[in-house]
């Protein structure tokens, strides 16, 4: 059976896509089946994010009307034959994000997880994935609205029922976080009553992964730091590295 992990953000903005994106990859790289979807609609981005924008032909939105079949809206990442991706629709309206539940339920037990990239806020994409998801990870930057729109989110996927939120620091600079209002890490966690995951740098090799759907590599820092997240939530106790 999947975990089911929405990632979800206060604002846009923070580098949510990008951080369910290579999270999802790395989970994929150390063997576990994952399943990619984004459920922004009108504004997809995993698509390129992953480089398969010229593959995916189909999306969530066909599958979610019973358009095309589920196999079809599958794009298999051409990094590991472990992740597959379902980007959103190119448009905003007409989504039947009701039948959500049914389409999660009928994949439930053919991956280890289930990656849900929700649209910011707490609209209609968010509600959806509060209705399936059972593990929550909120994306937030170094600054006080972010921050406070972060605590939002949390709040109210902890009282929808999800006990198991988890926070997401990105884009840290060392320099800028000493104007951001903050005294430390610590503070910015008590700040969104969340679980620190791990702290994304502001990384210009990531930035310029995302923009051209190519793979970070192995030497990397956030690359390092994705397959540290993963490892945590797999379970595996390794250290939270701030560069």
């Amino acid at each position: 059976m999947a975990r089911v992990i929405m990632i979800a953000s206060g604002k846009g903005g923070t580098g949510k896509s990008t951080v369910a994106t290579f999270l999802s990859h790395e989970l994929g790289f150390k063997g576990k089946k994952t399943f990619l979807t984004e459920l922004d609609m009108g504004f997809r981005s995993i698509d390129v994010i992953s480089g398969i924008s010229e593959m995916a032909v189909y999306d969530i939105g066909d599958v979610l009307d019973s358009s095309c079949a589920v196999q079809k809206a599958m794009v298999v990442s051409p990094r590991t034959k472990n992740l597959h991706i379902m980007a959103a629709p190119g448009r905003k309206s007409g989504v039947k994000l009701e039948n959500l539940k049914g389409f999660i339920d009928s994949i439930y037990n053919d991956y280890d997880y289930i990656i849900l990239d929700t649209a910011a806020g707490v609209g209609e994409a968010f509600n959806a994935a509060l209705a399936v998801a059972n593990m929550a990870v909120v994306v937030a930057t170094p600054d006080a609205i972010s921050v406070r729109d972060a605590r939002i989110v949390s709040d109210e996927i902890y009282y929808s029922g999800i006990k198991d939120v988890r926070l997401i620091i990105n884009k840290y600079n060392k320099e800028t976080f000493k104007h951001s209002g903050f005294e430390d890490g610590d503070s910015i966690i008590d700040a969104c009553c969340a679980q620190l995951l791990g702290v994304v740098p502001n990384d210009e090799q990531l930035h310029l992964a995302a923009m051209t759907g190519k793979p970070l590599v192995s030497t990397d820092i956030s690359k390092k730091v994705f397959s540290s997240i993963a490892e945590r939530i797999e379970g595996n106790h390794t250290q939270i590295v701030v560069k």
